[in-house]
């Protein structure tokens, strides 16, 4: 029978990720797109967390509990994970309105789902 195993704790996965979004909250807080594409740092450095939070729900939805929570939580794992391989890929251009809307919109909603998901891995030890 296959186990669900990871290297990492899936604790730690999901705090990272509530990590990274609460970084990309802190980069993006008060700007307009237009002042966010404006700074290239600032791109750049949305776009890497946004890549690392799209590997680690990658890696995360292997696991069969977490698997079910987020289901139960509805956060679009293929989404993100697809979104990580599309930023990786990107050789030679930048969609910075999928970046932003993304970092703006899409994550800071989902930030209190992976709370929760966190908070249920925690009580059920």
């Amino acid at each position: 029978m296959k186990r669900d195993r990871l290297e990492r704790s899936p604790r730690l996965y999901l705090s990272e990720i509530i990590s990274y979004i609460e970084i990309i909250e802190a980069i993006t807080k008060g700007l307009t797109y237009q002042a966010f594409v404006n700074d290239v740092r600032n791109v750049y450095s949305v776009d890497d967390l946004i890549r690392n939070i799209g590997e680690a729900v990658r890696v995360l939805a292997k696991h069969g509990k977490v698997k079910q929570l987020f289901y139960r939580y509805r956060i679009p794992y293929a989404d993100l994970s697809d979104m990580r391989t599309d930023l990786t890929h990107e050789y030679f251009s930048m969609n910075t309105k999928a970046i932003w809307e993304t970092a703006t919109q899409t994550l800071p909603k989902l930030k209190s789902q992976f709370k929760k998901i966190l908070d249920e891995l925690h009580t059920s030890r």
